[in-house]
């Protein structure tokens, strides 16, 4: 069966379409259908199907819709069977489909998939979401019940969709902002979205006019002017350039289903003053709620804020370990279009250039789980116009104190409210049908949220186990000590949680809290439980269904940190020790894999053979290791220190090692040195000669490149001394060829080509034709920076026929530009367009967008050189729109000279 809701209601059985019959059996149907998988009381049906004045035989009417939809459902199914699909549940009946056979849970599950995923993949998944919409939900239903809140809340779920999808995609939506915005005329959102959208299609007249219009409603029905959001669409189609030059974060979480209760806070918290710089400081003990309010409030105020949202989970509670507060700035920094490599290198100079960006914005930033006041003293904004709020287990006195933050402290739920987040997770039927068993459930959790949701979860797993029995279970559980400060025994329902499942998910989630977070993969989960990617995926869906841990983003998953401590409480070091081991060789060797797709020439880091239970990521090309590398990074910058406290002092340096070059080009050369340290302690313990040396190079050069020179070149030199007694001449003729890179950021040209001197002798005794081919182009890159562009050019031509011979296109690419710009800046254009055309194919073969920006930029150069103004600007925009695509601090270079050639007097 396949059923439609998304517009008229309409059924198939196979490929024939059925005819759902009279009026009240077609509204049945969509009632049920609106609450598909969930008990719906027959007191509910009644009053959606007979709102104003239903006839005393309601209930058998309803009977007798119930039996004809059987039939029409399932037309083989038996006389006085009960069949599988429309059931018999809790006082009412419950009509049984997936995303598979009802398209509005198909939707929301594209929905969810959209909000997790980003870029191009979002976009999509937006588009498939909405284009299952074919009108108003149940829209051939008589319109008095229509208007029930279930059918109201469905079209309140493809609004929000709408206008999420419209920002990534404002053009391809406008069709629908237009039909969505005839029938909501005084949505201000929506409005927005449709005013952004025509200017995005070219019709900034008709954008105008579309503002002018819904102002003239406002202030002719509701005598009010425009909000902020509306005016700040005004304002990006009024000055589109100062638009793009300005990026608009838009970070906050989805809004959190379930919510249930915090009317009086909410209320409290949303009586703040939001055109003055606000702090709302929400505290309370762990597993309240915190983070839910946080966002729903953060939700609610989001329009006040039309410059965007940013927000960081700063674990400071967890187990894990938290997030710095100069990790947390750099993250804003780089939303806020500041790139790595223009990051300011202290805490200081960080929080000085964030709070200068927020100056004169309208920016929301919520800063979610708090460790005290000065974890987030510096990620507050600092001028009117902006809100923080944050969350934490500590009331935060000091912050209130100085900031005159508004505090609103959460405790656990009234019984009203606890009764609320159970109907809303179970069913308003089912929770009514059993008062006794309910509050025993309410009691038995200490109305904490968390407690409950994790009740909740199991509950709603087993629809027709009486919650009475689900009381009794919990009343039985062996009740443990309270952990730490908290104030009930949550343990207890976390352990009757835990023991309920089989023994394989019991095993996954002790395990898990041996990682040490933000969040998990399913390959690294399946190498902690040493199990196939088939068997971790559905043991990951069960501790999901219990609602021990949470699927952040397809494919991604993660605890509260109570269950993480939980977890960990639980699991011994006898299983400990090899999971850990599996999973360090899991993101270790992985990471070598996405590191030699791309850069198949780096020296190897020598490696043992991988524990036969670690999972090898199988990435298949260029691109799909830069995904991983960046999807991973977060977990990949935490690892060193776990594997140097579990005493893997081989993974703690080797891990940094490997994401060396890789974090190079991204310019994150704060996190290179800091993981570089690590890797140089632990290498250092573990009595490593060969992992000493390499980490004195790799930290020597990440110093460099902070424009830490001093120190850079006393780890370098150290390092190069130590390959010397080794003899690995390969080693130090690579740190030679660092020493020299440093000497040139210096503008020490001549000491730059001393030290390739040096590096040459070495390769020539190792016959190393890739350093000497690299060396070849970093002399020639020498030369062209002294200004010698006719010594350059022979260094440069050997790099291109010996990268050539060996095979290596990026260094033959690298090469090529090389040459190309010498011969620009000796006026021989013509020869030079020829090998930059060259570099740039290679450059788009291997997907090296920064360098392929670098190489259109100076095709940009040659062909004004040579008078064509046009295909300058192609080349100039296209370097560009990569630069701005990657964040590349370059592209206010690129930016410059188009400027300047939109400057240029006509001829």
């Amino acid at each position: 069966m396949r059923f439609s809701l998304l517009g008229p209601i309409r059924a198939w059985l196979g490929d024939e379409e059925l005819e759902t019959g009279p009026p009240t059996q077609r509204a049945l149907l969509a009632f049920l259908l609106v609450h598909a998988g969930q008990p719906v009381a027959l007191s509910e049906i009644v009053d959606a199907l007979w709102p104003d004045d239903p006839p005393r035989t309601a209930v058998n009417i309803i009977h007798r819709h119930i039996g004809m939809l059987r039939r029409l459902i399932e037309p083989d199914l038996p006389a006085r069977a009960s069949g599988s699909v429309l059931l018999r549940s809790s006082g009412g009946y419950r009509l049984n489909a997936g995303p598979d056979e009802l398209d509005l849970l198909r939707f929301r599950d594209l929905h969810s998939a959209a909000r997790a995923a980003t870029g191009a993949d979002a976009a999509a998944l937006y588009a498939e979401a909405i284009g299952l919409w074919h009108g108003h939900v149940a829209a051939d239903l008589p319109d008095n019940v229509r208007a029930h809140a279930a059918f109201a809340e469905v079209e309140r779920e493809y609004l929000a969709a709408l206008q999420e999808a419209a920002v990534l995609s404002p053009a391809r939506m406008l069709s629908r902002l237009q039909q969505a915005s005839a029938g909501h005329p005084l949505d201000e959102v929506l409005h927005a979205r449709l005013i952004e959208a025509l200017a995005a299609s070219g019709y900034e007249t008709e954008a105008l006019q579309a503002y002018e219009a819904v102002r003239e409603r406002l202030a002719d029905e509701l005598g009010i002017d425009p909000g902020a959001e509306l005016r700040a669409a005004h304002s990006r189609v009024v000055h589109p350039q100062a638009a793009s030059r300005n990026g608009r974060p838009t970070q906050l979480p989805a809004d959190l289903a379930g919510f249930a209760g915090r009317a009086t806070e909410l209320a409290h918290a949303a009586r703040v003053n939001t055109s003055a710089m606000t702090t709302v400081a929400i505290f309370g003990m762990a597993g309240v709620g915190k983070t839910t309010m946080a966002v729903r409030l953060a939700h609610e105020v989001a329009p006040e804020f039309p410059d965007g949202q940013l927000y960081v989970h700063l674990r400071g509670f967890d187990p894990g370990g938290q997030v710095t507060s100069s990790a947390a700035i750099r993250g804003f920094l780089e939303a806020l279009g500041v790139p790595p490599n223009r990051m300011p290198g202290d805490l200081e100079a960080q929080a000085a250039l964030y709070r200068s960006l927020l100056a004169g914005k309208r920016m929301l930033v919520v800063l979610d789980d708090a460790r005290d006041t000065e974890h987030v003293r510096q990620l507050l904004p600092g001028t009117p116009g902006c809100m923080a709020i944050i969350t934490s287990r500590s009331q935060l006195r000091g912050l209130v104190v100085r900031t005159g933050a508004m505090p609103v402290a959460l405790d656990v739920l009234s019984s009203n409210e606890a009764r609320d987040l159970l109907s809303q997770r179970l069913g308003a039927g089912r929770v009514a049908a059993e008062p006794v068993a309910v509050e025993e459930i309410i009691d038995h959790c200490g109305r904490l949220p968390l407690a409950l949701a994790v009740v909740a979860a199991r509950a709603a797993t087993y629809p027709d186990v009486p919650l009475a029995s689900i009381a009794a279970e919990l009343h039985g559980s062996a009740s443990l000590d309270a952990l730490g400060d908290w104030e009930i025994d949550v343990r207890t329902v976390f352990s009757w949680s835990y023991h309920a499942l089989n023994t394989q998910a019991a095993r996954l989630f002790r395990l898990l809290g041996v990682h040490p977070g933000p969040d998990i993969s399913v390959a690294a989960a399946a190498s902690l439980a040493g199990l196939s990617l088939h068997q971790t995926m559905s043991l990951l869906d069960d501790l999901t269904h219990a609602h021990l841990v949470n699927e952040l983003i397809s494919g991604r998953y993660m605890f509260h940190d109570l269950l993480r401590t939980y977890a960990a409480e639980l699991v011994d070091s006898a299983e400990a020790g090899p999971a850990r081991e599996r999973l360090l060789d899991h993101y270790l060797h992985s990471t070598v894999a996405a590191t030699t797709l791309l850069f198949p020439f780096r020296e190897r880091v020598p490696l043992s053979v991988p524990h036969a239970g670690a999972i090898i990521t199988d990435l298949v090309d260029h691109n799909h290791a830069a995904e991983w590398l960046t999807e991973e990074l977060a977990v990949l910058q935490v690892l060193p220190v776990m594997a140097a406290e579990a005493g893997f002092d081989g993974h703690a340096w080797r891990i940094p090692l490997t994401i060396e070059r890789f974090l190079d080009r991204q310019g994150r050369w704060q996190e290179q040195v800091a993981l570089q340290r690590a890797g140089l302690s632990s290498a250092e313990r573990a009595n490593d000669r060969y992992g000493v040396a390499q980490e004195h190079r790799a930290l020597g050069f990440g110093l460099g490149r902070w424009r830490r020179y001093e120190e850079g070149v006393r780890h370098l030199t150290r390092a190069a001394d130590l390959f010397a007694a080794e003899e690995d001449f390969d080693s130090q003729a690579h740190t030679y060829r660092n020493l020299a890179f440093l000497s040139n950021m210096q503008e020490h040209h001549d000491q730059a080509l001393e030290h390739y001197r040096r590096a040459r002798e070495l390769y020539e005794i190792t016959g190393n034709q890739n350093g000497q081919a690299l060396l070849y182009n970093e002399v020639g890159w020498t030369y062209i920076l002294q200004g010698d562009y006719e010594k350059a050019l022979p260094e440069c031509l050997l790099a291109i026929d010996l990268h050539r011979a060996i095979g290596n296109p990026n260094g033959e690419a690298s090469a090529a530009d090389s040459v190309g710009y010498a011969l620009h800046h000796l006026d021989r254009n013509l020869e030079a367009i020829p090998y930059l055309e060259q570099a740039l194919r290679i450059y788009q073969d291997i997907a090296d967008r920064p360098t392929e920006a670098d190489t259109l930029s100076h095709i940009g150069d040659a062909r004004l050189a040579l008078g064509d103004i046009e295909a300058a600007r192609t080349a100039w925009q296209q370097a560009l729109a990569i630069l701005e695509e990657v964040g590349h601090s370059d592209a206010e270079e690129v930016r410059g000279k188009l400027q300047t050639l939109d400057t240029r007097a006509p001829a």
